[in-house]
């Protein structure tokens, strides 16, 4: 009968290249979906920017929490939630931008590990 050796080792660095190369990657597909998140409400805002500085404070972004990746989009000002909230949300953009988008983030997302 012949004998398996493992080298313990040498699967415990592979494992820690996997999981370092998997953080690079969702890292990296999250930048991309939260600029697109940014990009779809800046274009889809359903109120008029007076000032042209108004759209400027929607940011799409990404922040780490241990081993979880989230994915964001703010406004950033303290009017934002009366914009989401008010008027029968007719002027709210950050939560449909999240409907609208999440399905396709997460196809995305699957599709990145080969599901």
């Amino acid at each position: 009968m012949s004998e398996l050796e493992v080298n313990i080792d040498d699967a415990i660095d592979g494992l820690s290249e996997f999981e370092l190369q998997s953080k690079t990657s969702i890292g990296m597909y999250a930048d991309i979906a939260a600029k697109n998140m940014e990009e779809y409400a800046k274009k889809n805002a359903p109120w008029k920017d007076q000032s042209g500085k108004d759209i400027e404070i929607i940011k799409g972004g990404k922040e780490w929490k241990g081993d979880e990746c989230n994915i964001y989009i703010s406004g950033n000002k303290d009017y934002c939630p009366s914009l989401e909230l008010c008027n029968d949300k007719k002027y709210a953009i950050l939560k449909p931008t999240i409907d609208k988008l999440s399905s396709q983030i997460l196809k995305g997302m699957s599709n990145l590990f080969g599901k």
